[in-house]
């Protein structure tokens, strides 16, 4: 296998697939979106909402977009019940956003309407002490 091959093969790993939402006293609102959807529910979505989850979604790629770490911090996650039968997002996770942030295993996210997921600083290294 050739390093060109081998570097591809990495970079196809490092992908995260997410619908990003908003916390509101309604439920988890799709940033492009005005239907709450209960994430734990298992039953279909209906097609105007899984429109409204396709247009809030975000391919996050390390080293490109985030680091490694946070990607698969997000791939360890669950997929949703509510995605989970759905052929079009049976494979992405969802970050939810409260007040425009949210944490995912220590590293600090940001939502921007104008910017999209954003990230502070990463997560310090654990105490191993």
């Amino acid at each position: 296998m050739s390093g060109t091959e081998y570097d591809l093969a990495d970079a196809v790993r490092a992908i995260a697939d997410v619908v990003v939402f908003r916390a509101t006293p309604r439920g988890a609102l799709p940033v492009e979106g005005s239907t709450p959807v209960d994430l734990a529910a298992d039953v279909p979505l209906a097609i105007e909402v899984v429109g409204q989850l396709l247009d809030s979604r975000v391919r996050l790629i390390a080293p490109f977009d985030v680091p490694y770490g946070l990607v698969e911090a997000i791939q360890r996650q669950s997929v949703p019940r509510a995605f989970a039968s759905d052929s079009w997002l049976g494979r992405h996770r969802a970050l939810v956003f409260r007040d425009d942030r949210c944490a995912v295993e220590g590293y600090r996210l940001r939502y921007s309407r104008r910017f999209g997921v954003l990230i502070d600083d990463p997560p310090l290294p654990a105490d191993r002490s």
